[in-house]
C-alpha cells in the first residue's frame, strides 16, 4: 500500500473552534488532469481517512482525484469530551455544517465533476445534505447508509430510551452495550461485524496502533440520540420525492449494524435511486472480501459510467 500513494492532511479550523482534517489521496504515479472528477470519501462512526486508503489506491487508478475528512468527534478532528475515547455528538446538523465547510475549503481546487461516497454515517449524512442544502455533486453513493439502527429493540423504543438518557444527564456517557472498545492489543477478528476479510480486518485495527490518537470507541447517549432523531428527521420531510441528484445505494442485506430495509425505504421515496444489494457481506462493504468487495466496485464503475459527463473527466487510468 505504501508504494501506490499517501494521504496529504490539513487542518480547517471552523468558527466555533472545532478543527477538521480534511485529507488528498496523494497518488504515486503521473499527475491525473486537473479537471479529472473527484470522490469525496466520507467516513463511518468511528473510521478515520486513514481506514479508506486501499479504496483511495482503487479510485484514483479509475482516474479519479480523492478527497475525505474526519467528521467532528472523530479521526483527527477535534474530539467533543475530555476523553478522547466516547463517541460524541449533540446535533447531527453540525455534521452537516462541517461537510458544508469542507465543501468551501475545496471550491477552488475541483476542477471537474463532485461525486460523493457516504459510509453507514457518513452516508446518512450525505443523503441528509442532498436532500436538505445546495449541494454541488454530480452523484452520490451512499455505502450501507446508516438510515436505520440495528437496535435490540424497536426503533420508537429506542428513540424514547436515548431521550430520557440526554435529559437525565447521560448524553456524555457511553450508551447501553457501549465502551472503549479499543486498545493497543489487537481485537479478534472472531465476532467482528464489520467485515469477514481477516486480513483487511487487521488492517483496520493497525491505523490505530500506528496511531492510537484517531481511535475512537463506543457511542455516547448523545450520540445515539441525535442518530435516531437524524433518521427519524431524513424520513419525516416530504422534500425526499424532490431529491434529483442520482443516487445509488449499496445495501448489506446481511448488515447486522445498520437495517438494509431502511435503504429499500428510501429507494422508494428517491426518484433518481438505484439500490443494489448484496447478500452476503458484513457492514464495511468496501472493507470486505475480494469477492464482495470486486461486486462493490462493478457496481459504483456501472454507476459513474451512467453519470452524464463524468466519463470524460475520469482522466487516464
Amino acid at each position: 500500500m505504501e508504494n501506490n500513494g499517501a494521504w496529504a492532511h490539513e487542518m480547517l479550523s471552523l468558527p466555533d473552534g472545532t478543527r477538521l482534517r480534511l485529507s488528498r489521496w496523494c497518488p504515486s504515479g503521473p499527475p491525473l488532469p486537473d479537471d479529472a472528477a473527484t470522490i469525496l470519501v466520507l467516513p463511518g462512526r468511528a473510521a478515520q481517512v486513514e481506514r479508506y486508503a486501499e479504496l483511495a489506491v482503487d479510485l484514483s487508478g479509475r482516474g479519479l482525484h480523492v478527497l475525505s475528512m474526519d467528521w467532528r468527534g472523530q479521526g483527527g478532528s477535534s474530539r467533543l469530551l475530555p476523553d478522547p475515547m466516547v463517541g460524541h455528538a449533540v446535533d447531527f446538523a453540525a455534521f452537516l455544517d462541517d461537510l458544508d465547510a469542507a465543501l468551501a475549503h475545496w471550491q477552488d481546487q475541483i476542477k471537474g465533476p463532485l461525486i460523493g461516497l457516504g459510509h453507514s454515517m457518513g452516508g446518512h449524512i450525505l443523503m441528509r445534505h442532498v436532500a436538505e442544502r445546495p449541494h454541488p455533486f454530480a452523484g452520490i453513493i451512499a455505502c450501507a447508509p446508516m438510515l436505520g439502527i440495528n437496535a435490540p429493540m424497536p426503533d420508537g423504543m429506542a428513540w424514547q430510551l436515548t431521550r430520557w438518557a440526554v435529559r437525565n444527564g447521560r448524553a456524555e456517557q457511553y450508551a447501553l452495550f457501549q465502551g472503549p472498545r479499543w486498545a493497543p492489543n489487537p481485537l479478534p477478528f472472531k465476532g467482528n461485524r464489520l467485515t469477514s476479510d481477516p486480513q483487511r480486518f487487521a488492517l483496520m485495527q493497525a491505523v490505530m496502533a500506528r496511531d492510537p490518537t484517531v481511535a475512537l470507541g463506543g457511542a455516547s447517549w448523545g450520540w445515539l440520540h441525535g442518530a435516531l432523531s437524524s433518521i427519524r428527521h431524513y424520513f419525516d420531510q416530504d422534500r425526499l420525492e424532490d431529491v434529483t441528484v442520482p443516487t445509488l445505494i449499496l445495501s448489506a442485506r446481511a448488515d447486522r449494524i445498520v437495517r438494509p430495509q431502511a435503504h429499500d425505504r428510501a429507494a422508494r421515496r428517491l426518484p433518481n435511486c438505484t439500490l443494489v444489494p448484496f447478500p452476503v457481506g458484513e457492514h464495511e462493504l468496501l472493507i470486505e472480501a475480494d469477492p464482495i468487495r470486486s461486486a462493490v466496485l462493478s457496481a459504483i464503475d456501472n454507476f459513474l459510467a451512467g453519470l452524464p459527463g463524468i466519463d470524460k473527466h475520469r482522466g487516464n487510468s
